[in-house]
Order: structure tokens, then C-alpha cells, then sequence
């Protein structure tokens, strides 16, 4: 019998093309106990929204919001607080129609995602006091679905008895190109699943503690498998879990959350998520960043960096893993230390690493530099999260030398005010990172090999040179770059 209800929720951009696919994956499922939540996030193509419309109307379990764009996280959230009961609705649809659409608004005083209106098919309801008292339905699962992807038609129903005594069901996925050349996706040649990255290689439970020591000894970055779960709802209801709002890969900080609250996780090891490689996507699968791949919500940045997509894009993704990292730490505020130290170990670790080149950028729309980055009261000067790499890559002698090295036709001497100038600043606020002797990291032979990188050389020189000038260092100074640049040409060779 199928009697546990199932939420299903599938925000939708632009994705006229593969959204009808998607949705027929849901509707044909061996399963049918589901309520399935749309949420058009403004999308700009001519039939996304009414193609949502469309399933709407033909399946009474569907109800489809149709709000601003602001991004994948809003759009989950919205499925998430509609089966959380937090939104109530005012009918604006005033009598039944057999085979219409029902239209319905927000009565919240509060509506931050700006839902514009809600629909659902009039066959849903018996009677017009129904249709006033419209609430959410209970559900016992939830689940996610982006909507140029599919499942195989049996994907609920193996998750759904598997969900006795755990709180999440985590099952494989498998990608297919459309579209696409796999030579222009990073890794694809090489690439593997959370699960086989993980060696988990049959169906079986496991709990957190044992996906972080696979994490630890595999060295993976990060942790981003919340899509492919089917999750107890009590657990994102009682914790009050959300998506981060307009950031980039925000399923990592809501992953590693579900995880660590699960006591316990039933893997499938099939593969029952059909994963697209596409053009114009948010992950920018084919290396192009465009008007197309950049959604609405982020113009602001764009604009900030001249409509140069590619510089906006990246410091999105930059600025992203910095924000995720404050709000993990917030979650871990209330955790005993050792949980926070392996979080922060594990992960916390290697995004803030990966976001700290966010320092370079002289644009920084998100204002992330000032809240996070520079900012002694923020959580970059409690915990010790710089890598050894970094730790010379953010050195004064690498940036210095660095720029050098890209500003060669500039006059050499307004190279190096320059560079002290725009780079003292920020050091005197790096300097107090905390962190542990260069020889206690784990990539500390990575940052030798970086402080033989010409950059670093010929900052140090300099460095030196100011610090002993009363030596006579400074005259010397011309000639021991030019000596140190010979000496890296002979060595290139």
C-alpha cells in the first residue's frame, strides 16, 4: 500500500526544452502518493511557465508557484515552507470551473521571494468551501528534482520502504551530454559520483561519521548530495533547514547539515537520477558564460563587473563559498568541538580556501570582502582556515611580485608603489589569519613549491629591500631582479 505521502518540489528557469521530460518522469511513476510543488523562478523563455501550467491543470497533485527570479535556493525554499505551512492563500479565483485554473495570492504580510500568484487545478476541488480554506497537505517525505533532469519511473517507490528507521534515502545518479562536447566539461572523462568517489559499491546503511572518514581519506571536496535524497520531512521541519538564498552550489551547506542531523542513511546504489550536461545552465557545464547562463537575480553583479561574465561569474562562485562558510559556522555555534573541529576540517577548510581569491578582485558587489574577509570580527580571524598555499599565495612578497609580473609594461618603480599601496591594506588584516606553522599543513610541500614560483621571488626581494634600505638594499634592488628573473629563465629551460 502506498500510504506515505511524498513532496516533491522542482523549481523551474528557462527550461522550455527538457521540462516536459522531467515532468512526465514525475507523473508516470510506479509511486502515485505524491503532492508536487513548481516553482517558476521568473523564467524569461516563452513556455517554461506554461508548460507548469499545462501539468497543473492535468494532475491534481501538482500546485505551481510563480514567482521573482532569485535563483535554485529560493525556489526550494518555497516548496519547502509551502509543506511547512507557512504560507496562506486568498483565492483570487472566485468561482469553480470544471478543466480551469485556480488562482490564488499570498495573504502573508511577509512575502520575501515576491510570489506573484499561485495555481491549481479546480478539479482538486469538491466545493467552493474548499476552495477557501485551501492548505497545504501533509507529507511524510520530500524530495527534489531540477527540471532538466529526469528519474527512472521506479525512483520513488524503491526509496519510499527504505525510509523505515532512517532519515535519509541516498541514491546514485548518472550524467548524459546534450547538446555538449564532454571535452569542454572539466573532469568528465574521469568523472564519478559522490558515492563511488565515496567507494560505496552495494545497498547498505551507513551514518555520517562514516561518509567523513571516506571524505578524509579520499581528500573530496565538499559535499553536495542532498538532490539525490529522499529526506524525512520532520527532520527539515524540526530543524528548520533551508537552502541559502542566492548563492552558488548551495546544496553543499544544506547537505552537510541533513547529513550530520541523520542518524542513520539507507544507500541505493543504483543510479535513479538522470543528471543533464547542457548549454546555459547554472553550472555552466560547457565552460560558456553568457546572458543566457546568467539569471536575473544576479544582474547587479554583472553590472558591477562591466557585463564581463566570465569575471562575474567567477566572483560569484567566490563570494558563494565564502558565505557558505559563515553559515556553517553558525549552525556549528550550538555543537559540542570536536563535531565543529571535523566540520571545520573536512569542509569549511577547503571552501574557504577556494573563495579567499575573492581578495584579488578589486569589485565586490556582495560586499563580501568588508562583512567576512577583512573584517576581525568575523569568523575568517576566529578559526584557523587558511591552507599553506594560500598562506603564501597571500603573502605580501607573492602579491607583490605577482603583480609585477602581469604589469610588465608599466614603469617599474610605479609597479611597486602600486602594488604596496593596493596590497598593504589587506595584508595587515591577512597577517592575522590565524594558523599553525607552515610545517603542520597537510599541502605544506605544495607551498615550497609555490615559493619557488618567480612571483614570490621577486616579491621577496623587494620586501627585503624596503625593510633594510638603510642597508643600501634599495639601489641594489634592480639589479637583484633582473638577476633573479635570468636565474628563473635558465631554470624553465
Amino acid at each position: 500500500m502506498q500510504t506515505k505521502i511524498v513532496g516533491v518540489v522542482i523549481p523551474i528557469y528557462n527550461v522550455e526544452e527538457y521540462l516536459r521530460e522531467c515532468l512526465d518522469s514525475v507523473v508516470n511513476q510506479t509511486y502515485k502518493n505524491l503532492q508536487v510543488v513548481l516553482v517558476n523562478d521568473g523564467s524569461t523563455d516563452e513556455n517554461s511557465l506554461n508548460i507548469a501550467k499545462e501539468y497543473t491543470l492535468k494532475d491534481e497533485r501538482f500546485i505551481l508557484f510563480d514567482k521573482e527570479n532569485g535563483g535554485q535556493s529560493t525556489a526550494r525554499n518555497v516548496g519547502i515552507e509551502f509543506f511547512s505551512k507557512e504560507y496562506h492563500f486568498k483565492n483570487i479565483t472566485q468561482e469553480l470551473k470544471e478543466n480551469s485554473l485556480v488562482e490564488f495570492k499570498l495573504s502573508n504580510e511577509d512575502n520575501p521571494y515576491n510570489i506573484y500568484k499561485i495555481y491549481k487545478s479546480s478539479n482538486f476541488f469538491k466545493n467552493k468551501d474548499e476552495l477557501l480554506n485551501f492548505r497545504a497537505p501533509d507529507i511524510d517525505y520530500i524530495i527534489f528534482l531540477d527540471s532538466d533532469d529526469y528519474w527512472e519511473l521506479n525512483c520513488i517507490e524503491e526509496c519510499v520502504p527504505r525510509m523505515d528507521g532512517v532519515e535519509v534515502v541516498w541514491f546514485d545518479f548518472e550524467i548524459f551530454l546534450d547538446g555538449i562536447d564532454g571535452k569542454n566539461v572539466w573532469n568528465y572523462s574521469d568523472h564519478k559520483t559522490d558515492l563511488e568517489y565515496l567507494r560505496y559499491t552495494e545497498n547498505q546503511y551507513t551514518n555520517f561519521n562514516d561518509i567523513i572518514a571516506r571524505i578524509t581519506k579520499e581528500y573530496i571536496f565538499g559535499f553536495s548530495s542532498a538532490t539525490y535524497c529522499m529526506i524525512d520531512f520532520a527532520l527539515i521541519e524540526l530543524n528548520t533547514l533551508r537552502f541559502i538564498n542566492g548563492i552558488y552550489a548551495e546544496d553543499h551547506h544544506f547537505s552537510i547539515i541533513l547529513f550530520s542531523l541523520s542518524k542513520m542513511i539507507y544507500i541505493i546504489k543504483s543510479k535513479k537520477y538522470k543528471y543533464r550536461l547542457r548549454q546555459n545552465s547554472s553550472s555552466n557545464h560547457d565552460g560558456n558564460f553568457n546572458k543566457t547562463s546568467f539569471p536575473l537575480y544576479l544582474d547587479y553583479i554583472l553590472k558591477d563587473f562591466n557585463h564581463n561574465y566570465f569575471m562575474a561569474k567567477k566572483y560569484y562562485i567566490y563570494a558563494s563559498w565564502i558565505i557558505t562558510c559563515n553559515t556553517l559556522l553558525d549552525f556549528l555555534k550550538s555543537k559540542n568541538r570536536c563535531f565543529m573541529d571535523t566540520i571545520i576540517y573536512t569542509f569549511i577548510n577547503k571552501y574557504f580556501n577556494a573563495g579567499l581569491i575573492l581578495l584579488k578582485f578589486n569589485s565586490d558587489p556582495m560586499r563580501i570582502k568588508d562583512k567576512f574577509l577583512l573584517n576581525k570580527q568575523s569568523f575568517a580571524f576566529k578559526y584557523p582556515l587558511i591552507n599553506a598555499s594560500n598562506i603564501i599565495k597571500f603573502s605580501l612578497e607573492y602579491r607583490i611580485g605577482e603583480l609585477l609580473c602581469k604589469k610588465k609594461k608599466i614603469l617599474f618603480i610605479f609597479n611597486i608603489i602600486k602594488a604596496l599601496y593596493d596590497i598593504k591594506n589587506q595584508d595587515k588584516f591577512i597577517s592575522h589569519y590565524k594558523k599553525f606553522d607552515l610545517k603542520e599543513y597537510i599541502d605544506y610541500h605544495e607551498a615550497l613549491k609555490i615559493k619557488n614560483h618567480l612571483s614570490y621571488k621577486l616579491g621577496n626581494a623587494i620586501v627585503l629591500s624596503f625593510k633594510y634600505w638603510y642597508k643600501g638594499r634599495l639601489l641594489k634592488l634592480p639589479f637583484e631582479l633582473v638577476s633573479i628573473y635570468k636565474k628563473h629563465k635558465r631554470t624553465k629551460r
